[in-house]
């Protein structure tokens, strides 16, 4: 091992590839460790990888960036090349991937932004790094930060440089090459973004688009085949990064972002849409305005609706009862005191006439009258006539009015009846009772009617409440989003925003006063930055008047 390059003391071995080998060493005049990248010495003889290194050593030599590795010195010793560079504590991307599976997309997205943030300041001066790859990308220890290295087969622009032979413009590792550059056409910055954007597939998936088992059979995958849909391989993936991706991998270079500024604002734009989506996520769950309106509304219309409607269906259905028990009553009463005297006179026939005629002209469910021995003297059942009456066992008591007394019970499952008891009284003696019954089973279908109607009623009105707070909880949500949108405007420093509507209601006074504490915001702004680039004139000029 080398002990001494120049004036650089050497510490150790860092590693070595094919071209060169990599010393961290110390710099006495800077006190500062270094390292130090020089030619292998078999190398040395062969033209083209001179070349290649001294073109490294130019190209580097040409940028300061915070994302690219900075170049010290250059020079010769013993007729070997090295290049003096800052040493960087770190690893280099593949092995950060490797060593780290679980990243964030955020983390993964940032590292998209210093590599082509570092390309667009190179590819401003000229400079094409053409071998973009994660071996070439060191992640500083302890941060997310990176550097790009080894600008071996940079190219830089030149008018009047010919045109190097199709194997010069080949040069790179393959598997992140563009089409143009497998083809070994000429390349320009959109080459070394769409090696960003393999870099990102394989930052995003852990896999590389195009993996050949030949070198031949890759540059054919790459210059004419689509590689996996990247969503498919991380479903969960932002749609807006997918897009990203994939518009970097473009095989027409026209069709890619054209500088590395526009990868940058994209990037930027979609790692604004993930902390967005994250602060949603973060946030309480919350029941938008027009949803909790529409559901408090129902419920206040509901309880109403279902205390009013029972209290209704209670007061019909007594109503009904009552209607039907007075008319029962009324008419056994009537019979009673029209049958009475020809019960005294035992008068049968005419009273059997009589019952058949009041059966023909009502809808009864019987009528029986029975003399005071208790047989039955006429009856809307012929079977009963001449025999000793059976009074109903198992029936409910419906209380009574006045002398007529009613019971309820029932004919079969499905049917029951409400009997009227009334006594058949001659000159105030009890001489018989009449019995009328009365089919109980309308009066349900009528009550079930009415229950029916008011349940209708209650789901039409409960529709059109809803229906009516949740159009006006929307025209209230509407906005108050615009006013949440234009706090967030403030709150990232755009005080040019302006919600400039124009209401007639105590949200337009909200709007006016947005509006006018934004125009104070702004000229406070305006003041300060005046004041800032007074301060600096004020210190350039004692600058330049010391000197």
């Amino acid at each position: 091992m080398l002990e001494q390059i120049g004036r650089f003391k050497i510490i150790e071995e860092l590693g070595r590839g094919g071209m060169a080998v990599v010393y961290k060493a110390y710099d006495p005049n800077i006190n500062r460790p270094l390292a130090i990248k020089v030619l292998l010495e078999e190398r040395c003889a062969n033209k083209e990888y001179r070349s290649r290194f001294l073109a490294e050593a130019k190209a580097a030599g040409l940028l300061s960036h915070p994302n690219i590795v900075t170049i010290f010195d250059i020079g010769e010793v013993n007729d070997r090349p090295y290049i003096a560079m800052e040493l960087l504590e770190g690893e280099p991307l593949d092995e950060y991937m490797k060593s780290t599976p679980r990243r964030s997309l955020r983390d993964d997205l940032g590292i998209g932004i210093q590599l082509a943030k570092a390309l667009h300041y190179a590819h401003s001066k000229g400079v094409v790094h053409r071998d973009i790859k994660p071996s070439n990308i060191i992640r500083v220890k302890g941060t997310n930060n990176v550097k790009i290295t080894d600008f071996g087969i940079a190219r830089v622009e030149d008018p009047e440089r010919t045109r190097q032979t199709q194997m010069g413009e080949v040069l790179g590792t393959p598997q992140y090459m563009s089409p143009e550059q497998a083809l070994g056409k000429n390349v320009d910055a959109r080459s070394d973004l769409y090696s960003v954007g393999v870099v990102l597939y394989q930052l995003l998936t852990g896999k590389k688009p195009f993996e050949g088992n030949t070198i031949a059979t890759l540059l054919l995958q790459i210059t004419t085949t689509e590689p996996p849909p990247i969503d498919g391989l991380v479903p969960a993936l932002p749609k807006s990064v997918k897009l990203i991706v994939e518009r970097l991998l473009r095989k027409d270079p026209e069709k890619r972002f054209q500088s590395g500024n526009d990868l940058v604002a994209a990037l930027i734009d979609a790692i604004e849409e993930i902390r967005q989506d994250e602060m949603q996520r973060a946030r309480p769950k919350m029941l938008p305005i027009r949803i909790k309106w529409t559901f408090i509304m129902i419920a206040i219309v509901s309880i109403t609706m279902i205390i009013g409607t029972t209290w209704l269906y209670k007061r019909q259905y007594a109503s009904i009862i009552q209607q039907a028990t007075e008319y029962g009553s009324s008419l056994v009463r009537f019979m009673a005191a029209e049958s009475a005297e020809k019960v005294y006179n035992e008068d049968w026939i005419f009273l059997e006439v009589f019952i058949q005629d009041a059966m023909a002209g009502q809808r009864f469910g019987y009528l029986s009258l029975v003399d005071g021995k208790g047989i039955v003297r006429g009856s809307s059942r012929p079977e009963q006539i001449g025999q000793p009456y059976h009074k109903i066992e198992g029936g409910e008591s419906f209380g009574s009015i006045g002398e007529v007394a009613m019971q309820r019970y029932n004919v079969s499952t499905s049917s029951s009846m409400l009997d009227f008891e009334a006594p058949i009284l001659f000159r105030e003696k009890d001489i018989g009772r009449i019995h009328l019954g009365m089919h109980w089973d309308p009066l349900e279908e009528l009550s079930r009617q009415i229950v029916f109607t008011m349940l209708l009623l209650m789901i039409v009105t409960v529709a059109a409440a809803s229906v009516v707070a949740y159009a006006l909880a929307s025209a209230m949500s509407a906005p108050l989003q615009t006013l949440r949108k234009s706090l967030e405007e403030m709150k990232k420093g755009n005080f040019g925003y302006r919600i400039a509507q124009s209401r007639k209601d105590e949200l337009g006074e909200i709007f006016q006063s947005f509006d006018e504490m934004a125009d104070t915001l702004q000229k406070n702004n305006d003041i300060t930055i005046d004041m800032n680039t007074q301060k600096n004139n004020d210190q350039k000029g004692n600058t330049h008047g010391q000197g």
